[in-house]
């Protein structure tokens, strides 16, 4: 009778810490997204601001651009996982906002293998990603620049890259890696032990963020 009633409050025991541990990782993804949807669009707004004098037909694309993208946020955050085909419209989304702003100064290339739409990623990784390429790469350049999106498989790996241009003189933003640290985040809350981010220099005046999954 004690051995079966040490058992049951030993069971007990582990279903508190598992439940523990699984609200402890919502409480972690909540506060992620939290995060990351006042930061864009503390941005957004600024911009918004920019262009009322200036171009209020502008503003008014990007507003509406800005409350769809918000909408598709809420939406993929909400799940577990999304294929990557979500993900890069959600990206998609997000780079039109943007290009209201920049104009031609922001042009983008993509090379995606369509044989990898249908993986599963955590949601919300790349937008941070190509947030940072923008921040860093186009709008501190006179000229502004490529930012590149790159999906492809390499055996059971998913690889993800994100580029952007470099310009030499450009000032430092340091302090506002809020997006890099937020995937890193992101991703021990999900658990992929197994993904790895790479950050540094590519070709001559480029800059990737590598995303292996």
């Amino acid at each position: 009778m004690g051995v079966m009633l040490d058992t049951s409050l030993l069971i007990a025991a582990e279903r508190r810490a598992l439940e523990s541990q699984v609200s402890a990782r919502e409480a972690e993804l909540r506060a992620l997204r939290a995060q990351l949807n006042p930061h864009f669009l503390f941005n957004s707004l600024n911009s918004i601001n920019a262009l009322i004098g200036t171009d209020p037909e502008g503003a008014r694309r990007m507003c509406e651009g800005l409350g769809d993208f918000l909408r598709r946020t809420l939406a993929l955050g909400a799940r577990a996982s999304v294929a990557l085909g979500e993900e890069l419209a959600l990206v998609d989304r997000y780079l039109d906002i943007e290009q209201v702003r920049f104009g031609e100064r922001l042009k983008v290339e993509r090379a995606v293998d369509p044989a990898v739409l249908g993986c599963r990623v955590p949601p919300l990784l790349l937008q941070p990603l190509v947030e940072n390429a923008i921040k860093h790469g186009v709008q501190d350049a006179v000229d502004g620049g490529v930012v590149r999106l790159e999906a492809r498989r390499e055996g059971a790996r998913l690889i993800l890259c994100v580029e952007n241009p470099v310009e030499e003189g450009a000032p430092s933003r340091r302090g506002e890696g809020v997006g890099l640290e937020n995937v890193r985040r992101r991703l021990a809350a999900f658990g992929a032990r197994e993904a790895r981010l790479v950050v540094g220099a590519a070709d001559a005046g480029r800059f990737r963020v590598t995303l292996e999954l």
